[in-house]
């Protein structure tokens, strides 16, 4: 039997083991409608790489319009190729911008999102808040940024974690084999926060690996850190949502939030910048 194109798919494959579209997007349209009493129509997709939330958003509504900014064509391309060639009149309110998330030309939206610590490529804190600067002027009078991040005990150590994927298909319908996603902190350091970090995915009898399928340079910020930028940016106010491991179920927006919790092992939060 003919190996389906995506089995190595560095793409797919991280969509697969990474990506929660409708989890994430359920959770961001629940706290703006708690926040803003009204359905965001607008979003951008920041570092968006295969453009999954913003195509998922377009899918939730027919009246929803999203833009997906990145500044790496490669995945631009898979996402025109695997996702918007398949999803028909949706197509035409799904935007791909190639360019730089400061400084990219996009109308003013209800919601921008940063996720996967994305913006962590920003080292220094005059990138962090030009960035942030620059999503606030790219919100409407009642918008909302959300960023993701995360921290923990387990955080700023090496570690390697491995986890079994099951099978799945990829946007396209092509199917993507079980694999095992291998997330490696690589180093840490505590002078300036250098935090480097790669992604490998493993196949099993005798296959070869694909080893540094993703690598990352970044900075790791704590929340602090990304409050205070967020409010030199200009945000009025910014919130942390957060999700701890021993949380039985997923709680929603107002049960969430946090002004303290206790330290863990690891831990997941989402910070609201608002407009």
């Amino acid at each position: 039997m003919k190996p389906s194109p995506l089995a190595r798919d560095r793409h797919a494959l991280y969509e697969a083991a990474v990506q929660g579209v409708d989890y994430d997007l359920g959770y961001a349209e629940r706290l703006f409608r708690h926040l803003r009493g009204r359905a965001p129509r607008t979003l951008r997709d920041d570092f968006c790489a295969t453009a999954a939330l913003a195509t998922g958003f377009a899918l939730r509504h027919p009246d929803n319009e999203s833009w997906a900014v990145d500044r790496d064509a490669a995945p631009l391309a898979w996402a025109r190729r695997h996702r918007l060639s398949h999803l028909n009149d949706a197509a035409d309110r799904v935007h791909l911008v190639r360019g730089d998330v400061r400084t990219a030309r996009v109308p003013r939206v209800d919601l921008t999102l940063a996720y996967n610590f994305s913006y962590w490529v920003m080292r220094t804190r005059q990138e962090l808040v030009a960035y942030f600067r620059s999503a606030r002027r790219g919100l409407g009078r009642d918008g909302l940024f959300l960023v993701t991040a995360f921290g923990g005990s387990d955080a700023m150590r090496t570690l390697v974690e491995k986890r079994r994927v099951a099978g799945k298909h990829g946007p396209d319908g092509l199917p993507i084999p079980a694999f095992t996603y291998v997330w490696e902190q690589e180093s840490f350091n505590p002078v300036d926060h250098a935090f480097r970090c790669a992604i490998h995915f493993e196949f099993g009898r005798g296959r070869k690996p694909l080893r540094n399928a993703f690598r990352y340079d970044w900075r790791f910020w704590t929340l602090p850190e990304i409050r205070e930028a967020m409010g030199e940016a200009g945000f009025r106010e910014s919130r942390v949502y957060v999700e701890l491991w021993d949380d039985e179920t997923r709680p929603d927006p107002p049960s969430a939030r946090r002004r303290s919790f206790a330290q863990q092992e690891t831990w997941l939060a989402l910070v609201a910048g608002i407009a």
